[in-house]
This record gives C-alpha cells, structure tokens and sequence, in this order.
C-alpha cells in the first residue's frame, strides 16, 4: 500500500526545534489538552503535505492479445488504516519520510505539526522521533496514523534588522539592501516595480527560482514569505521582537520623504536609532550621485518627529547618544528642505526629474526597516 503525499499552499503555522515551539493550550486546559501552535508567530514553510494510505487500483492483466485493466468509476480509494498494538501494548507507530522543497529555506530546525480538524488548528503532540537532514533536504518521524502535517518557522527570527541600505543606481532605479538575522536581500527597484536581485545565506547565493523577477511589492513580499524568508514585521510583531516602539507619525512621514528624494540620496541605518524617543527616527542621509559616494564620512545624520528635522552632531562611533545638534545647522520642517540646504544642483534636479518610483520605494519602507532596525 503506497503512501500518497500532495503538498498544498496554507496560509498558517510555524516555529523552531520542536520542544522549542512555542504553543497554546486549547480551551478546557487539562493535562490531556492539545499542544497548540502559536499562529501569530509561527507560518508555514513549504506547503503543507497530505499524507494517506490508498488501496491498490486494480492491476493490468494479460489476456490473450489483449491487456485490460478494470477502472473503477470512484478513482482511487482511502485505505482505512489502523495502527496496531506493539509487543509492549503501545501503539505502533507509522515512520514517516518526506523530501522537502528545493525553493524554500528553512533558517533553524523546522517544527512538524498536524492539522486537527476537530478543533480547527495545528498541533504538534502526537509527532515523534524527528529526524532532519538539511544538506539531503529531508525529514522523518513518527506518527500514530495519517494526517496532514507541515513544517513551521518563526516568523520573527530574522528581526530585528543588523543594517540596511537604499541608494539610487540611475535614473528611476535604486537598490535597497536589508542585512536580516540569518541572511541579507538585495531589491532592485525600477520605476514602480521591484526585483529580488540576490538572497545570500552563510555566504551562498541561494533561491534562484525567485531572483530575477520584476514583480509589484506585494508580489515581492508574498514570494520571498513563502520561500520562508520573512522579513516584514505584522501588527503583532511587537509581543515577538523586542525593539522600541516607534510612533506612526514618524515613521510614514519619514518613509513618504525618503522615497520622495531616493533619486538623488542614499539612505540607511543608524545604530543610534533604537536609543532616540518613541516618537523620533534616526537615520543616515548622503547626496549619492555617482556608485560609493555615500560612504564614511559622507553620511550626515538626522533625527526626525514627523514635524521637525534635525542635524544631530553626533556619530555612528561616539560613545554615546546625543541629541545635541551639528554646529551651524537649522531645523526644518521636512527632510526635503533639510538636505536641499545642503545639496547640490545636480541632486535636487535628480529629485525634480523623478518619475514613479516614489510609490515602489515607499511601499518598500513601509513594510519594513526604521521599526525594527
């Protein structure tokens, strides 16, 4: 009796090692109650594979000159297994192999969980003796029976954020980096679409599959989710990652005004970000006209409240964070007339010449970087 597995998209579940998994207890609690995966922190990666035993169709036989084959009008039927009694009075167990995808990642040993669909959730108890292979891409383990099952990854491990970096490359076009926990992303923008140009993991390039492609934003978050590189925080990624909270405020306007000038300035991280109130962004600004302008001693730092724009005297080596503003600067309103103060002709007419990147870029930053970085 063969085994039959199909793998199908899901839009929930996730985690870690399995007694690392972090779970809920069902309603009714009780020592007996189910081991329930958290669906806020955890998602699926790779699909979700469903595994049956299905009787034998009929086989072809030779008859005289002729070879026929009955075919059922039901197509192929479920067997209905039972697991049987070991010599001990437990009950046997079904091992279980599965290959798993080439086109997906799975940063840290992924969690098995089976689908119950009495109570509508994933669940881990009742999965043991987990084997995994991730240089043969394979898992094995045990099971009372058959069940749909999937494997699970934290949604959070790769926040927050080491670094990143946006920079214009030409005219509408720009490269965004993000250096996440386990792997650093490289983004092609041009005009309003975006391009997975490289996803480097203990120094390898991998997910081919996916890189290359122009794609909206959405398309662009929603492929790399389900190859399992999940770099875009949700609502509740608060409870998960532990970062300072930072007010909207800030953050949109900043982001509107970041894409608003990405045609002529370089735009990255600040380590000093985390240490500004919860109402304040830290970032680095560069005029980045011509490929490695906006390094070292380039970069200008800014803090900003959605309101107010300031020149901070302070830098990525001081000892440390300082409100205290640069010598000779003035605050202004908006980032646009803070840098204009500064820039060149050529930078601002870059900025009035852009096209329709701003709306690829802000989307861009929306999803990700100032929060979590």
């Amino acid at each position: 009796m063969p085994v039959a597995l199909s793998t199908a998209e899901l839009p929930l579940s996730a985690a870690l090692p399995e007694e690392e998994a972090p779970l809920q207890e069902a309603p009714g609690g009780g020592e007996e109650a189910p081991r329930v995966v958290d669906l806020e922190q955890l998602v699926p990666v790779g699909g979700v594979f469903h595994i049956s035993v299905l009787r034998l169709p009929p086989q072809a036989q030779d008859v005289g000159d002729w070879i026929m084959v009955e075919l059922p009008d039901i197509g192929l039927e479920v067997y209905p297994y039972s697991p049987g009694k070991a010599e001990d009075g437990t009950q046997e167990a079904v091992q279980i192999t599965l290959r798993l995808p080439d086109n997906v990642i799975y940063f840290k040993v992924p969690v098995l969980a089976r689908w119950d669909p009495a109570g509508q959730w994933w669940r881990t108890d009742g999965i043991s003796k987990i084997t995994y292979e991730a240089e043969k891409k394979s898992i094995t383990f045990s099971m009372g029976g058959f069940s749909t099952v999937a494997l699970l990854q934290d949604a959070h491990l790769n926040l927050p954020y080491q670094a990143w970096e946006l920079h214009p490359t030409g005219v509408d076009e720009g490269l965004f980096t993000i250096t996440a926990v386990f792997a650093t992303i490289q983004i092609q923008i041009k005009d309003n679409q975006c391009m997975l140009s490289l996803v480097v993991v203990e120094e390898e390039e991998v997910l081919s599959p996916i890189t290359g492609k122009w794609m909206s934003p959405l398309a662009l978050r929603a492929a790399l989710k389900r190859a399992g590189v999940n770099i875009f925080p949700a609502e509740h990624s608060p409870k998960y990652v532990p970062v300072p909270r930072k007010g909207p405020l800030a953050e949109v306007r900043a982001y509107e005004q970041m894409a608003l000038l990405a045609a002529a300035f370089a735009f990255a991280h600040s380590k000093w970000n985390g240490e500004a109130g919860p109402e304040q962004v830290v970032f680095k600004v560069s005029e980045d006209l011509t490929a490695g302008s906006a390094k070292g001693n380039h970069w200008s730092l800014l803090m900003f409240d959605g309101e107010k724009v300031q020149h901070l005297k302070l830098t990525e080596t001081s000892e440390a964070f300082s409100e205290e503003v640069q010598e000779e600067s003035e605050f202004h309103s908006t980032l646009y007339h803070m840098v204009k103060e500064s820039a060149s002709n050529e930078a601002m007419e870059k900025v009035e010449r852009a096209g329709c990147m701003y709306d690829c870029v802000y989307q861009l930053l929306l999803a990700t970087v100032l929060a979590y970085s």
